[in-house]
């Protein structure tokens, strides 16, 4: 007997058809948080595992927002691994360094080892002011994003990537759209035209060489 389909995941109101990776742009935390605190709301009550990532210095912050929404049962659901608010620091700049491979690796094990552990299934929220910084090896960091539609097609998951707008350079979101097939603008959730295949984007970004982010932003 074939296992029950999942319902679809809901983002700001929008119904996914299918796992996604999906760019999410922000230019309010009042907007932020109006989209999620319902998305982790969601997932809690269907039995997945989610993850948030935050600088540590706004993780403890993070978690009392989400505490005040009085829709999310935070430190029960944390105590439970239903809930895990993790810093940038112990994921993508373990060490002080952003490394491909090691980020990857960490992602996928992440959304291999949930069903053992009881999960239905997968949702993430990464806060990517952290690229800012201009760390070593950020310059790669839209690599990993665009590896990382490869595990969409691998397993049922949710995986959103959240940027402030007022931060990040146009020419900084265009690399970021051109590696999300998906796109959260505001409330509205759209199949993003921008998007690239993995194949074609990689090839791109060695013709173009190493550009992080932050020194996209300073020449835009």
């Amino acid at each position: 007997m074939a296992p029950a389909r999942l319902p679809p995941a809901t983002v700001s109101g929008h119904l996914l058809t299918r796992s996604a990776h999906i760019c999410a742009f922000f230019d309010s935390e009042q907007q932020e948080y109006a989209c999620l605190v319902p998305y982790f709301a969601e997932g809690l009550a269907r039995g997945e595992q989610v993850v948030t990532i935050r600088d540590a210095s706004c993780c403890n912050q993070h978690a009392d927002r989400l505490r005040s929404s009085g829709a999310i049962p935070v430190d029960e659901a944390i105590r439970a691994n239903r809930l895990r608010v993790v810093a940038s620091e112990e994921t993508y700049l373990n060490d002080g360094v952003f490394e491909v491979e090691r980020m990857y690796q960490m992602l996928r094990d992440l959304l291999t080892e949930a069903p053992a552990q009881g999960f239905t299934r997968v949702r993430t929220c990464g806060e990517m002011s952290w690229a800012l910084r201009d760390m070593p090896g950020t310059d790669e960091l839209m690599q990993y994003e665009s590896r990382v539609n490869q595990l969409t097609q691998e397993h049922d998951c949710t995986l959103m990537c959240t940027y402030d707008v007022n931060r990040f350079s146009g020419r900084a979101i265009m690399d970021v759209l051109a590696t999300h097939p998906m796109v959260l603008l505001g409330d509205r959730v759209y199949e993003n035209p921008y998007y690239e295949q993995p194949a074609e984007f990689l090839q791109r970004a060695l013709k173009r060489g190493p550009t992080p982010l932050a020194r996209i932003a300073e020449t835009a």
